[in-house]
């Protein structure tokens, strides 16, 4: 089965694989906002299983800790998803750290595979009005 094929569960944005790393319900007693909670930033690929099972509403420092014990390679997995356990706030909870960090992280990785085009060195910027009109206009087939 092609590569592919294989991760079709990942176009699917209710993918019972995509979970809050930082757990909703966690973030929700710390009164943070939803859409703070919902970042991008915050979403990692975990089976419906474990999350359900293992972390359900614990902190991460709790769930993490206990993961590490059982698997002595959690940090260099956890690097895959462009996490770091020891530079993350994640054994201090600190949501806001997780956030900025894995946002930097993730920006770094996203700069290394864009392929710039000659516009990207004229300093030129996208609007999100722009962006909007185009999709729209895409999706009306105008």
């Amino acid at each position: 089965m092609p590569p592919c094929e294989r991760l079709h569960w990942l176009k699917q944005a209710n993918s019972k694989n995509y979970h809050h790393f930082f757990p909703r319900a966690y973030l929700a007693k710390k009164h943070i906002e939803d859409w703070r909670v919902n970042h991008i930033a915050n979403i990692t690929i975990v089976d419906d299983f474990l999350n359900k099972r293992e972390i359900r509403d614990k902190a991460p420092a709790t769930y993490m800790g206990k993961f590490a014990k059982d698997n002595p390679n959690l940090s260099k997995t956890m690097r895959t998803h462009l996490i770091r356990l020891d530079s993350f706030g994640i054994e201090e909870n600190d949501y806001e750290k997780f956030v900025d960090r894995r946002c930097k992280l993730m920006s770094k990785e996203l700069e290394k595979r864009i392929i710039h085009q000659d516009i990207d060195s004229r300093g030129q910027a996208v609007m999100l009005d722009d962006v909007d009109d185009d999709a729209e206009q895409h999706n009306t087939g105008s």
